[in-house]
This record gives structure tokens, C-alpha cells and sequence, in this order.
């Protein structure tokens, strides 16, 4: 905690539902704190702890970098140690309504539909989305960010248009489809690949040409788009990739954030994943502050933030992680000294 600078974390279980989890609030200067709950398998609850607290971290900066009013939390719930999962997630919600409203909540990696309707049943701290006449899929509004911030990178780093590059996206989940919708749209070519056969095979009536996962990282592209889970783009993988543009959907697509300036050598231009894929925290946040379900001037935004982290990068000769950072970090401190 005193490492990252965090302010509280919460173990939370409930022996008859098997419910392990714990709630990590990174900061609450300024509040709330927000972050969405990830229900994933873990081999010990110190794997799931070190999440939390990355996952948390993260959040903080991605407010700051997203103009949210607010700071980073984040919910890991151990998935394997789970006997009665609606009565794990009811419990949760519990242990989220006695925080009073500090810690605002929504879906992330293993979260459902379901999940979100039986937590809604013991708090009212969670984004409503999907729901009848209320915001978007969360998996649309993070797609919609990330196809402005890639464009905008295609814009400054490439002569190529929309229409005549090749997309490679990692992970065919619904943030995946979502964004290979949005480029086919555009008119660019989508690859893809997923560990699952079933979601493979679905992805192929949107004519996406699949591949198989071992070999997406890899593939003959323009853009690479990791959108699984994190820490796919590392030592051994990063040789082999052939796109200009690594855009990082997924949370902490890095294996370690030094990689980031292993990609710049390599002449790859990488875009953080904490600036690009804001688009569900900038809807939900302004759901929260405003009561109103659609912002996408605001989601737009997220490629002026492109720009100004490649901006910094060439700047300061530095990667474009440590340019996120350092630009997240002048607007985190710069509130606290009005």
C-alpha cells in the first residue's frame, strides 16, 4: 500500500457463498473513487491482492488523464473459491453500500449482466449500464474511446487512412467485437483471434478473418489491438510484432510498463491502455455527476489525449507510458494546490 500510495484496502468474505474479494481504493483525493469489479480465477489471494492494487493504481491515473472528477478503486473477486456466485455477488454488494458512496462501481473482466442485476439488488453505487433507457454497453462506450484515440494515432503517425489498414485485435470478447464492428465500418481489413473456439467462431459472421491466437501478435497488420486479458505484449512477444501501432485496450497490456520503450526502439508506436480504453469511466463518471447517459463530446476527447502523450513522448524523447504518466501526474497534483 505505502509502495503505491494507496489508502485503503478491504479483504471481504462470506464463508457460505465462498466469496473472497478484495475492494482496493487507491486514493479518495478527490472522491469518489472509481472502479469496476473483476471476477477471474486466481491461484492465491496474494495474486488477486497484487491485482487489485495495480488495477486501482491505474484507475487513478486513467481519471486523471480522462478529466474525471475522481480517483482510481478496483474490485478483484477470487472466481475459483465462489460455491453460490449470486449469493458471493449479493454479499459484495453489501460490503459496497457500507462504504457510503466513496467507491463507485461497475462491470470488468468476468463481470455479467447477471452480476450487475443481483449487485444492483444491495447497492445503488454501480453504474446502471445496459439497462433499460439507460447508457450503452460498457464494451461500446470503451470501443467508441478507442477508435478515436487510434484514429487520431493513425492521423500523426501514419500516411495510411482508416480504410486502407489492417486492424489485428487479440481477444473477440465483447470490447473486441465491438471495435472490429466499428472498423469494418470504416472500411479497414480485421483480423482476429480468441482462446475461445466459440467466440472464434461467432466472430466470424461480422467477416473477420481469424487466425489462430498463437499467431495474432504477430500477424501482417497496421494496428495491433490487445483487448484479452493484460500483460500479452512482453519480451518474448514484442520481437515478433510487425505493426506501426500497439493500442492498449487491454487493462495493463504490458508485461512490465519498460516495455513500452523496448516497443519505441523498435520503432512501434504504443498507445497506454489507462488513456485509451476510458470510454465506459468517462461515460460513468459523467453518469454520476450529471444523471445523464450519453457523453460523447466527451469520449471524443480521448484523442486529444493521444496527441498530447505523442506529443510528450517525441518531446521529451521519452516512451509514451512515461509520458502518460508524467501528464497524468500534473493533473492529479495540480488540483490539490488550487
Amino acid at each position: 500500500m505505502a509502495h503505491e500510495g494507496h489508502e485503503q484496502i478491504l479483504g471481504v468474505q462470506d464463508a457460505p457463498s465462498g466469496l473472497r474479494a478484495w475492494i482496493a481504493i487507491h486514493s479518495l483525493d478527490p472522491q469518489p473513487a472509481f472502479g469496476g469489479i473483476r471476477v477471474l480465477n486466481y491461484r492465491s489471494e496474494r495474486d488477486a491482492l497484487f491485482d487489485a492494487l495495480r488495477l486501482s493504481r491505474i484507475m487513478t491515473y486513467k481519471c486523471a488523464l480522462a478529466g474525471v472528477q475522481g480517483a482510481g478503486a478496483k474490485t478483484v473477486v477470487i472466481a475459483n473459491s465462489i460455491v453460490d456466485r449470486d449469493a458471493a455477488i449479493r454479499a459484495l454488494g453489501r460490503h459496497i453500500e457500507s462504504l457510503n458512496g466513496v467507491y463507485q462501481t461497475g462491470p470488468d473482466a468476468g463481470f455479467t449482466r447477471h452480476d450487475q442485476d443481483v449487485l444492483m439488488q444491495e447497492t445503488k453505487h454501480v453504474t446502471h449500464f445496459d439497462v433499460a433507457g439507460g447508457m450503452q454497453p460498457a464494451a461500446d462506450a470503451t470501443a467508441e474511446g478507442a477508435v478515436h484515440g487510434i484514429l487520431r494515432a493513425l492521423e500523426l503517425r501514419s500516411e495510411l487512412r482508416a480504410d486502407e489498414i489492417t486492424v489485428a485485435i487479440q481477444g473477440l470478447g465483447a470490447v473486441g467485437i465491438s471495435l472490429a464492428k466499428r472498423f469494418l465500418e470504416l472500411g479497414a481489413n480485421v483480423i482476429g483471434a480468441d482462446i475461445d473456439p466459440v467466440k472464434a467462431e461467432r466472430a466470424k459472421q461480422y467477416q473477420i478473418s481469424i487466425v489462430a491466437p498463437r499467431q495474432i501478435l504477430s500477424s501482417d497488420c497496421d494496428v495491433l489491438i490487445p483487448c484479452a486479458m493484460g500483460g500479452t505484449v512482453h519480451d518474448v512477444s514484442i520481437p515478433g510484432i510487425k505493426a506501426s501501432i500497439v493500442a492498449g485496450v487491454a487493462n495493463n497490456t504490458l508485461g512490465h510498463e519498460s516495455q513500452a520503450v523496448q516497443l519505441r526502439e523498435n520503432g512501434i508506436t504504443f498507445l497506454p491502455d489507462f488513456a485509451l480504453n476510458a470510454g465506459a469511466l468517462i461515460e460513468g463518471s459523467h453518469h454520476f455527476h450529471t444523471g445523464e447517459n450519453s457523453c460523447p463530446q466527451k469520449i471524443a476527447c480521448i484523442a486529444d489525449t493521444v496527441a498530447e502523450i505523442l506529443a510528450l513522448s517525441d518531446g521529451n524523447n521519452c516512451s509514451t507510458t512515461e509520458a502518460a504518466f508524467a501528464l497524468a501526474a500534473e493533473r492529479i497534483v495540480e488540483p490539490k494546490h488550487r
